[in-house]
């Protein structure tokens, strides 16, 4: 019989070794790359929202004059220019019930309202996302819409005086802290990324970022559930 020689043998179990340490490495790297990994799709869903304007001037200058007659109100007082229009926005709903029910009061009272719609178009991210990088998506692309819904609360508890405004700032508080929250988690994840719709979603967060600073630094130059109101036209229109 024959004997294969010694080095010939040892030869054999290095190739084999060799080829085992390659395939492991090679599958390493395409996990840790999400290779071959089925593409996902966040999305934000469509979101409409109501605002009650009540007053529409021709210019800039005269919707700005016109302030100082509702400045008693717990109107928002934010200027939206829309079609040529400069609109006094009161305040903002996601339900047009809601805005139709407060416009149908303001008539009673003698001021004459609008409603005006803004549809904000879902987002769509498409790529390979682990699990957290997913769920953290999700929750960004949710956070003007919750955020609305917070801040829509607190104003809501303030003008029917189941809040106080000790209680009201320490609640704007909580948001803005939850929201820095989320903006950390999103830049850990993200900060290299350079997908335009990643891009526009830290644009955003330094736009929401400057709204809820201000609130939380706000004055006492108009009532606080006027202020509210003002940020949250400002986070429809402008985030």
């Amino acid at each position: 019989m024959k004997k294969f020689p010694y080095f010939v043998t040892f030869s054999a179990l290095l190739a084999l070794l060799t080829c085992v340490s390659f395939g492991y490495l090679v599958s390493t790297l395409i996990v840790s790359a999400n290779l071959f990994q089925p593409s996902q799709k966040v999305e934000s869903g469509q979101n409409t929202y109501y605002l009650l304007s009540v007053y529409s001037a021709e210019s800039l200058e005269e919707a700005e004059n016109e302030l100082e007659n509702f400045s008693d109100t717990n109107f928002g007082l934010y200027i939206y220019e829309n079609d040529g229009s400069y609109h006094i926005i009161a305040s903002c709903y996601k339900n047009n019930n809601d805005a139709e029910l407060v416009k149908s009061n303001l008539k009673t009272n003698g001021i004459e309202a609008e409603i005006l719609k803004i549809k904000k178009e879902s987002v769509v991210l498409e790529g390979s996302f682990s699990s957290n990088e997913e769920l953290i998506l999700k929750d960004c692309l949710s956070t003007t819409n919750n955020i609305y819904k917070d801040l829509y609360d607190i104003t809501v508890s303030l003008d029917t005086n189941v809040t106080d405004e000790v209680t009201a700032k320490l609640k704007i508080n909580e948001v803005y802290s939850n929201f820095l929250t989320t903006k950390n988690n999103f830049e850990t994840l993200f900060s290299a990324s350079a997908n335009s719709e990643i891009a526009n979603i830290r644009e955003n967060f330094a736009k929401i970022d400057e709204i809820l600073l201000d609130l939380t630094n706000s004055t006492q130059d108009h009532s606080l559930s006027a202020q509210i109101k003002y940020s949250i036209a400002k986070l429809i229109i402008e985030a």
